[in-house]
């Protein structure tokens, strides 16, 4: 049986990825979205959802964004809603640091888009096990917020740097 040097890249590729994915073994989400024509308006709201099933240890919450170069802000403020197993809701407003004040990006620019991984709470204690459900928006003074190519929520398990 003779075997397709398509079917053998593709299945080359797919093992890369899941040794790639394999190796984060404190990620519990890391997930990223679009948005539209780079153009963020206030009613779209990102919704990303995750299992916590530990509840004896914590965790760190970040806030993935990828903007372009040309972002008019050296912050940028958003609105995230979280929601509890139980269904009780907490909101907090959360000021995302982009710059220095010389305009200096603090993210990884390459071209036009620049990465960033925003810490928003660092040793996190989730106290039930279940789906939570994180809302994220933009909380500016302008709509359409220009610029903004994705935003992301990354949690991960707290590990103690040495």
């Amino acid at each position: 049986m003779k075997v397709s040097p398509k079917v053998i890249v593709f299945a080359l590729v797919v093992l890369v990825v899941m040794l790639l994915s394999a190796c984060d073994k404190n990620r519990v989400i890391d997930d990223n979205q679009d948005i539209t024509n780079y153009n963020w308006n206030y009613a779209d709201e990102k919704v990303f959802t995750t299992e916590i099933k530990d509840t004896a240890i914590t965790y760190n919450l970040y806030v993935n964004l990828r903007h372009g170069f040309n972002f008019e802000w050296r912050n940028m403020w958003v609105n995230i809603e979280t929601t509890f197993p139980n269904g009780k809701k907490f909101d907090k407003r959360v000021n995302l640091l982009l710059s220095e004040p010389d305009g200096n990006w603090f993210g990884d620019c390459l071209g036009d888009n620049c990465d960033i991984h925003i810490p928003i709470q660092e040793n996190a204690y989730f106290p039930q096990p279940g789906k939570y459900i994180f809302k994220i928006r933009q909380d500016m003074r302008v709509n359409p917020l220009a610029n903004i190519k994705s935003i992301g929520l990354r949690i991960e398990k707290y590990e103690l740097k040495q």
